[in-house]
């Protein structure tokens, strides 16, 4: 039993755990409740969570990413020559693909969110009709990058199997 590659496997489980639980709620529970919300608690609860959630998911992202590159370079029998080579190169290649472009487009929703948040902290406080567009980005964004890192968690898991 390779120790170091339990820890790294732990390493890369926990931290995509975090990551993916985090893009699934910010989704599916966080961003529509937000949208039904005055622009004043909008804004306070975005001031209060924006930050602090952008590091701890980019964190958590970059570690998943990283402890996956590793993973990949140690396991015996496995190698990035692999990839989109055989069964197990093509679903983790695939998942790492999906997990990349995941950690791109959130960047992007993060982008669009502080965007959102300025606006709702000017004053005076713009308009409803002119925060739609972002609203809308972060949105599609958020929806998007949920199924990514959903398709790259179920790609990787698959991985093994086939």
């Amino acid at each position: 039993m390779n120790t170091e590659l339990i820890a790294i496997r732990i390493i890369h489980i926990l931290a995509g755990i975090f990551w993916v639980g985090s893009a699934v709620y910010l989704t599916v529970v966080l961003e529509p409740k937000l949208r039904g919300l005055s622009n004043e608690v909008e804004r306070d609860v975005l001031t209060a969570i924006s930050k602090l959630n952008s590091l701890w998911i980019t964190l958590s992202a970059i570690i998943t990413i990283v402890a996956g590159f590793v993973l990949i370079s140690r396991t015996p029998g496995r190698d990035f020559g692999q990839l989109f080579d055989n069964s197990w190169g093509w679903a983790i290649g695939l998942g790492l693909v999906a997990s990349l472009i995941a950690f791109f487009l959130s960047g992007w929703v993060g982008a669009s969110t502080a965007k959102l948040r300025r606006s709702l902290q000017s004053e005076p406080m713009a308009d409803e009709k002119s925060l739609e567009p972002t609203r809308m980005r972060i949105t599609v964004g958020s929806r998007v990058n949920a199924a990514l890192v959903i398709i790259a968690v179920g790609t990787m898991a698959a991985a093994r199997y086939v």
